[in-house]
């Protein structure tokens, strides 16, 4: 072999070593680097976009917190923590002064906690004369007070008098809801 072959022989082995050193010990620490770094960024904005998505649902927690806190403030003025009969009695009076109906006697009864685990009940007994539809009326506004009342026991007699507004009488027991254990 002539040396110029040697040269070109020894070239191509230093060439061969140099790409071999390149790419094992220059290359690869700098690719398995940028594959590090690379799946660091990935996992980064994963990490971005959960948290972009849980603060869109903080947001729509937020605002569903703020309904239900108006519902559960809707909810305690429909079933109140208090008696209030002194308010109760105004309603009642203004409704049936309202739909003309002569109310004999208003007796509260004791309070019934039996019921229920949720709520205590405040029966009334009512003794009334009043026209039939004029009772339909007062009923249905009582149906529809802000705070929560029923009726029971709806007692109807037939009442003949020289006043033709009030053609019945009878007796019909409200009910009154509260929070258990109000006062």
């Amino acid at each position: 072999m002539k040396k110029e072959q040697q040269i070109y022989i020894f070239i191509g082995i230093g060439l061969v070593a140099f790409i071999f050193v390149y790419f094992n010990f220059l290359l690869n620490p700098v690719n398995k680097g940028i594959k590090t770094k690379t799946s660091k960024i990935k996992e980064t904005i994963e990490m971005l976009e959960q948290a972009k998505r849980e603060s869109l649902q903080l947001e729509e927690f937020k605002v569903k917190s703020q309904i239900l806190e108006m519902e559960i403030k809707e909810l305690q003025e429909r079933l109140p923590k208090t008696k209030d009969l002194p308010d109760l009695i105004r309603r009642i009076t203004k409704d049936s002064e309202k739909f003309g109906i002569k109310i004999q006697n208003f007796q509260p009864r004791p309070t019934v906690t039996t019921v229920s685990s949720e709520y205590d009940e405040i029966p009334f007994g009512i003794q009334y004369i009043a026209n039939f539809h004029t009772l339909g009326h007062f009923l249905a506004e009582i149906g529809q007070e802000k705070r929560l009342l029923s009726t029971k026991d709806l007692q109807i007699t037939s009442q003949a008098g020289q006043d033709k507004s009030k053609t019945i009488s009878g007796s019909i027991t409200l009910i009154a809801f509260i929070t258990k254990g109000g006062k």
